[in-house]
């Protein structure tokens, strides 16, 4: 009889206990989860702060967060609160909190951004329990936790040489070369190291001065970086594999940067596909300023290696619209001798074209 009135009040407990977790165990409680930095470069760790807030007298003995989040915002220290299950893409991250009365918990996790992109993290599942270790109560919350990655930045030593001669020349670097094409702005006097076929004989006899021909120079900080999408060689049927686009993103993110940080102008014209549903090209015109420098690294972050329009018709359309003195880096997995004979026409038509073939950069590196 006593171990029956035993279970009784046990039972009678526990069910009011629990009742009383039902009815206000989720009243007063608040969380929220935010970065300490909206955007980072691949590679760069971040904070990612939780802080949970129990408003009311009632203590709750636990309370689970779990939410699903991308594989590539990895947590390297782990504490004994938190379980991480990690997949290919997504990963299950789930805390575990013991709230008293009135209590303000804030817990801070280091996360390692391994791969650019933008990542969010819309809603999260609170799971409660009672003093019993049962769950009451489950609760789904809304949140605006997100972060930007932008792509992997290099030092200019760490470019190819492509890469830092078009840098060297969009930054008004002087080379001779800049001036050898054919568009003549009119005459200058002679100077030593000129050859002799600029000569112009006719300025020359008028003034019966040795004046030679003036080149126009594309010695202006405006730089624009082409950046193709496709990965596939149908000449060869040969494919890069989808890190040589996150390459070659590093290097286009490298070059603008650079730059920008100089006080040059940056632009950007894509072919592949962006946040931009209905764009089948995106162009942004080169500008200066941080501004200008965040809004591009924005967008690469959202790329993907989709063709919307076919590097050729790129070409072709810079060709048609008449571009002059212009300072061009193309970046690309492979060139098609049509392409080559298209980028060869831009340079006669006075622009500076600068080509990074990354199938040629991994085979001079292997």
């Amino acid at each position: 009889m006593t171990i029956v009135w035993l279970l009784a009040v046990f039972g009678g407990i526990y069910l009011l206990q629990h009742g009383l977790y039902r009815i206000w165990g989720k009243r007063g409680i608040t969380y929220e989860r935010s970065f300490s930095k909206p955007y980072v470069y691949a590679g760069q760790t971040v904070v990612m702060t939780e802080e949970i807030v129990n408003r009311k007298l009632l203590p709750i003995p636990w309370l689970r967060v779990e939410t699903v989040m991308p594989s590539m915002l990895r947590f390297p220290n782990r504490s004994a609160e938190t379980a991480i299950s990690s997949g290919q893409l997504l990963q299950h991250h789930a805390s575990l909190f013991s709230l008293p009365p009135f209590t303000r918990v804030v817990r801070r996790h280091e996360v390692l951004c391994v791969r650019r992109g933008i990542y969010r993290v819309p809603s999260l599942a609170c799971t409660f329990g009672d003093l019993f270790g049962t769950a009451f109560g489950a609760m789904d919350l809304k949140t605006n936790c997100s972060i930007v990655v932008y792509p992997r930045v290099k030092d200019a030593a760490e470019l190819p040489l492509p890469a830092r001669r078009f840098m060297q020349s969009a930054l008004g670097m002087p080379e001779l070369f800049l001036e050898n094409h054919h568009h003549v702005a009119g005459v200058r006097a002679y100077r030593s190291g000129d050859s002799l076929r600029q000569v112009n004989w006719n300025a020359t006899a008028k003034t019966g001065q040795l004046l030679v021909n003036k080149r126009e120079t594309m010695l202006d900080n405006e730089a624009t970086v082409i950046l193709n999408a496709e990965l596939m060689d149908d000449a060869t049927n040969r494919r890069m594999p989808p890190e040589a686009f996150e390459e070659a993103l590093s290097y286009a993110a490298s070059v603008i940067r650079h730059i920008q940080n100089s006080g040059g102008k940056a632009g950007l014209v894509y072919n592949g596909k962006s946040a931009d549903e209905h764009q089948a090209l995106l162009r942004v015109p080169p500008q200066a300023g941080s501004g200008q420098l965040l809004r591009i690294l924005r967008l690469m972050a959202g790329f993907e290696p989709v063709v919307r329009r076919e590097l050729s018709h790129v070409l072709e359309e810079l060709l048609a619209s008449g571009l002059r003195r212009a300072n061009v880096l193309l970046i690309s997995a492979f060139l098609t001798p049509s392409q080559e004979r298209m980028i060869e026409r831009l340079r006669r038509a006075g622009n500076r074209v600068e080509t990074l073939v990354l199938y040629r950069e991994r085979r001079a590196g292997a």
